[in-house]
């Protein structure tokens, strides 16, 4: 007879999954010149710096690729802790994982037993895919908790005869995040409707298209709205980045990148699937020929199985459909790879006690072979190793200069603008002899100290303090001290937080963990 244990516990053991990859990773090595994550630094530190809340634009100067819920959400944490930091950066990305799981694991709890909701959380994060994206400065892991509303309120509003208000808010929320991709994601379970049972029509229920398309129209009121005011203000680069650039280009667009020259390109998000999301995606598999091959008895359970399955085939044929692939976008299909994974591990054990020991052990093995490999193995790459250096060469700049120092950039890479805070225009060469010279206590920083000695000769400024020197690969990174910054104090800022942001965000934040966990622990007791 099967020991069953409390809902609570449950919870715990899903929070703690997500603790320990969370900590793992975050006293990992940084890698945020990896995957263009610099761009969403960039975007946070222009709100914050610029005060650029309507729209945002990278270092150099290019509108923000996205929509801008993540980099909003990023400029209000930094604003409520009262310095960037890599964790104010993150947040969207940790707190949309949190919340996912806990969506995730109280819908599979209801219509594929408590089981495989102990699971989930497990099999979610225990993957490459799953390990980057809970401390990622991008748009997907958000857009991915999004996805989910949506695929879960369409399938109440479809089963269950409930409102579609979760579609609407999910609908919002990815339009505000990356854009309509995420609402067809979402909305392709309800495909397994052309899985009807013939022999019992009374069983079918009806799509409620009418509903869902409702709350479609209400969702994109409040994009239109800051839409239509960011591409005025920017003189019609909102809608040039986001609408032709994003969407159509990436869509069908052509295919510039090497990988996009040979027909089989489109076969890449397969191939991804198979590796950077195993093993979960393993285990899907599996149980993908049990959906096909070995069915439930026509019912909820079938018809449960048939909407994960049609949302996990779709989106993959929908990732491989477009021009432009990249393997962080499978984050958009790891929720129903998790739910029906952990579905198929489920059938091993049908004693809640022992699966709940086995699951304890298998987190107690996966955490430290993670560790292993962020630390010892990924911490050899190239972007890692760059980002490396960039952090120690900016510690060292403020320490010699001052965290409150002036700090002027020429032909540097836009990450050490993001590791001293920093959103402003880089130097051209015209003005080296201005800054240099300047009496105002100012601190250029570059990577190519023969050609700025040269500039400056030609300038005529005879006299350039080479405040700090660091050797890099193949050249080296220098900070040059203007004749104002000599004797000048190292006044070291302060972090202030803004109450208002923090009462705001702690208000909202607990607001939604209490909501998912409501969900989890009523699907659960379900």
């Amino acid at each position: 007879m099967s020991q069953r244990i409390n809902d609570r516990s449950f919870i715990l053991f899903a929070v703690a999954v997500w603790a320990g990859f969370l900590f793992v990773r975050a006293t990992g090595p940084d890698d945020i010149y990896s995957r263009d994550q610099i761009k969403v630094a960039a975007y946070v530190l222009d709100i914050i710096e610029n005060d650029a809340w309507l729209w945002q634009e990278d270092h150099p100067g290019n509108f923000a690729s996205k929509p801008p819920l993540t980099q909003w959400l990023g400029a209000a944490a930094t604003q409520a802790y009262g310095e960037f930091h890599r964790l104010t950066l993150t947040f969207p990305s940790w707190l949309a994982t949190l919340v996912t799981i806990l969506l995730l694991m109280g819908w599979t709890a209801r219509e594929f037993g408590r089981g495989a909701a102990l699971w989930l959380p497990l099999l979610f994060l225990a993957n490459n895919m799953g390990i980057r994206e809970i401390l990622l400065a991008r748009s997907d892991t958000l857009f991915q908790c999004t996805i989910v509303v949506i695929a879960l309120g369409s399938w109440h509003a479809w089963m269950d005869g409930d409102k579609a208000w979760w579609v609407a808010i999910g609908s919002l929320a990815a339009l505000m995040t990356k854009g309509p991709l995420g609402i067809l994601l979402g909305l392709l379970g309800l495909l397994s409707c052309v899985f009807r049972n013939k022999e019992n029509p009374a069983n079918i229920r009806r799509l409620p298209w009418k509903k869902i398309v409702i709350a479609l129209l209400l969702a994109s009121i409040l994009p239109a709205l800051w839409l239509t005011p960011a591409n005025l203000d920017s003189d019609g680069r909102a809608v040039a980045k986001l609408i032709h650039d994003e969407l159509i280009e990436h869509a069908i667009g052509e295919r510039e990148e090497d990988n996009q020259q040979v027909w089989w390109h489109h076969l890449l998000p397969i191939a991804w699937f198979l590796t950077k999301l195993a093993p979960a995606s393993l285990f899907a598999i599996s149980a993908l020929k049990r959906v096909f091959k070995n069915p439930r008895p026509e019912g909820r359970e079938r018809r449960s199985e048939l909407f994960v399955a049609t949302w996990l085939l779709g989106g993959l044929a929908l990732l491989c459909l477009g021009t432009h692939h990249r393997f962080v976008h499978l984050l958009a299909i790891l929720p129903p790879t998790a739910i029906l994974a952990s579905r198929q591990i489920a059938t091993w054990w049908q004693d809640e006690r022992k699966s709940m020991m086995w699951a304890t052990v298998c987190l107690s093995l996966v955490l430290p072979l993670v560790g292993v490999y962020l630390n010892i193995i990924d911490v050899g790459s190239k972007e890692i190793v760059l980002t490396e250096k960039s952090r120690a060469f900016t510690s060292a700049a403020m320490k010699e200069a001052g965290s409150n120092a002036q700090f002027e950039f020429f032909e540097v890479h836009a990450g050490l603008q993001v590791h001293l805070s920093q959103h402003k225009k880089f130097t051209s060469a015209k003005d080296l002899s201005s800054i240099l010279e300047s009496d105002q206590p100012l601190y250029l920083i570059a990577d190519d100290e023969q050609r700025i000695q040269e500039l400056a000769k030609q300038q005529d400024v005879e006299i350039i303090d080479v405040a700090l020197r660091y050797p890099t690969a193949p050249g080296s990174l220098i900070m040059l001290a203007s004749k104002g910054a000599s004797g000048t104090p190292r006044e070291q800022k302060g972090r202030t937080p803004s109450f208002y942001f923090l009462t705001l965000l702690s208000v909202a934040t607990s607001l939604l963990i209490y909501g998912s966990q409501y969900y989890a622990r009523k699907g659960l007791s379900a």
